[in-house]
């Protein structure tokens, strides 16, 4: 992969362009010395530490070469906090924060809620396996990635993603692994999202849904997704990150290969 390629990876990433060329040197420094150390091919050590950027995590070695420079924003202190709902699916509680700029408290709304999992499904002739469902908080019928919450007993996002992909399309896979996370909604909630990706994904069996869904699965070609998202077709906003973190590693690993 050429240090232009890097760069070009890297703006993807959220490097501003300007910094791009100097990063993808230390970036190209730092997998050359770890494909030396771990004994592994230069490209994979590059693909390594290039999907660790796209998931928000620093290389584990030598990580301070490759980070932005450090915030000036600060933590707010917390006062205090106290429980104030509990609405079966989330609970609610309010924080007393100190703004440390000014010193001044102020209280702030925070919805807790376990972890969530998306899963891009793809079949073994490049297919996305989707699912079409109504959505109460628009009422309306959205085209998605299967998904879910991870219940309270699970601690592995991969497993929840499996079962989660099993149960809505009756879909198994393999190679499943995490190729991203986000915070759903920073501002107000606390949980995060992981995309998992699982490859060559075949129908095994009819779908299990419980009481409280409807579903239809739709297999649609992975060349179609851009104008899908382009065109209003998928709206909800966190299929439409999966998809972006699908695209984002499709074209790193297209780029290391």
């Amino acid at each position: 992969m050429e240090l232009a390629d890097i760069a070009r990876a890297l703006t993807a990433l959220g490097c501003p362009a300007a910094k791009s060329a100097e990063m993808a040197a230390q970036l190209d420094k730092r997998a050359r010395q770890l494909a030396d150390q771990k004994e592994r091919p230069y490209d994979e050590a590059l693909t390594h530490l290039l999907r660790l950027m796209s998931q928000g995590w620093a290389a584990p070695e030598g990580a301070s070469n490759l980070q932005f420079p450090p915030s000036s924003v600060q933590p707010w202190p917390t006062v205090s906090s106290k429980p104030v709902g509990d609405f079966r699916i989330f609970t609610m509680r309010s924080d007393l924060k100190v703004n440390p700029r000014t010193g001044r408290q102020h209280d702030f709304y925070v919805i807790d809620c376990v972890d969530w999992v998306s899963v891009v499904a793809v079949t073994t002739d490049r297919k996305l396996v989707m699912i079409e469902q109504y959505r109460h908080g628009s009422d309306t019928i959205e085209l998605e990635v299967p998904g879910g919450m991870m219940d309270p007993k699970e601690n592995d996002p991969v497993a929840t993603g499996l079962r989660e992909l099993r149960e809505e399309t009756g879909y198994e896979g393999a190679n499943a692994r995490i190729i991203g996370q986000i915070f759903p909604n920073a501002a107000i909630m606390s949980n995060r999202c992981y995309t998992l990706l699982v490859e060559d994904c075949e129908l095994r069996h009819p779908p299990e849904l419980d009481h409280g869904e409807d579903l239809a699965v739709k297999l649609v070609p992975v060349e179609e997704l851009p104008a899908l998202v382009a065109g209003g077709h998928i709206r909800h906003a966190i299929a439409a990150v999966a998809l972006y973190h699908y695209d984002l590693w499709r074209r790193l690993s297209v780029g290391a290969s």
